[in-house]
């Protein structure tokens, strides 16, 4: 991997609308999987330092998604232990990406298996935006009775994956605008969405919308969960991070004067309107105000 590929890398994943952070997370890795084995270095001091600024710079690539500096945060501590020839550094430093790509892999199948004991068969869902935890929970109930509304997430409509992949399951499936999440949210059980991230407090990062969701369901009395690994936590002592703000041609505004199209894509759910957080270790719920 030269210098050219791996700027072509970041921008691949700075504009990635499509992917979710765990995934982004995963592909980060692998990159620094490839460069450790193809990163050409005279020795092992100098190759130790090139990888871990590639780490570095891959880290803040997209500040939203906490996943991707965490994982690559524990990547880049494990590396920073390694001892050896040049290539036993480059062979030990590509098995631990391909550790911890498995390790978020296992999370997600984690988490959504207490999810889906957490909620049981015979629901209906909702759901906002796409999640793997929340794909694989639907994955584990579509034969247990579950019924799905699901928002079309724009600007992009990335809920049309979701709601391709549960017809593919024969769960019966609503689809609705984002601006119709106030009428069809009563007619749920519940509400599970992923996260981005999850900051100290409990609060949740994700796709823009999900705290209007939230606020919606909580006027109706409909139970929220947040189902996400624990490696999207972000430090007790981290200051939320600027929400990702994306080009406002998705938006697809003509150029009226006076005119400007805002595309923030994420925004923030207060912990206060979460009822309980799903996450490969168990389930945490709410604690009620007295």
């Amino acid at each position: 991997m030269n210098l050219s590929n791996f700027n072509r890398e970041i921008a691949e994943i700075r504009n990635d609308r499509v992917r979710g952070a765990s995934e982004l997370a995963r592909r980060c890795l692998a990159i620094l999987a490839e460069a450790a084995e193809t990163l050409p270095a005279a020795d092992c001091g100098e190759f130790r330092q090139r990888l871990l600024a590639l780490a570095t710079e891959l880290a803040v690539v997209r500040p939203s998604m906490a996943p991707i500096a965490n994982l690559l945060r524990r990547w880049k501590a494990r590396v920073g232990t390694v001892d050896g020839d040049l290539e036993t550094f480059r062979r030990l430093a590509a098995k631990q990406a391909a550790d911890l790509i498995a390790l978020s892999r296992q999370a997600v199948l984690d988490c959504a298996a207490h999810a889906a004991r957490w909620l049981g068969p015979g629901r209906t869902l909702m759901t906002h935006s796409l999640s793997s935890t929340v794909l694989e929970t639907c994955r584990l109930l579509r034969d247990q009775g579950l019924r799905m509304i699901v928002t079309e997430a724009r600007p992009l409509a990335e809920g049309r994956r979701v709601v391709e992949r549960l017809s593919a399951w024969n769960v019966p499936t609503t689809y609705i605008t984002d601006a119709q999440m106030g009428v069809f949210v009563a007619r749920a059980d519940g509400v599970l969405v992923g996260a981005d991230s999850l900051l100290a407090n409990g609060s949740v990062i994700n796709k823009a919308g999900t705290a209007l969701l939230a606020l919606a369901a909580r006027e109706c009395g409909v139970p929220f969960h947040v189902c996400c690994e624990s490696f999207k936590q972000r430090a007790e002592n981290e200051p939320p991070p600027e929400l990702e703000e994306m080009a406002s041609t998705e938006l697809e505004v003509p150029a009226w004067p006076g005119v400007s199209a805002r595309n923030v894509y994420f925004d923030i759910t207060p912990a206060r309107l979460i009822d309980a957080w799903i996450s490969e270790t168990g389930v945490r719920q709410a604690v009620a105000a007295p």
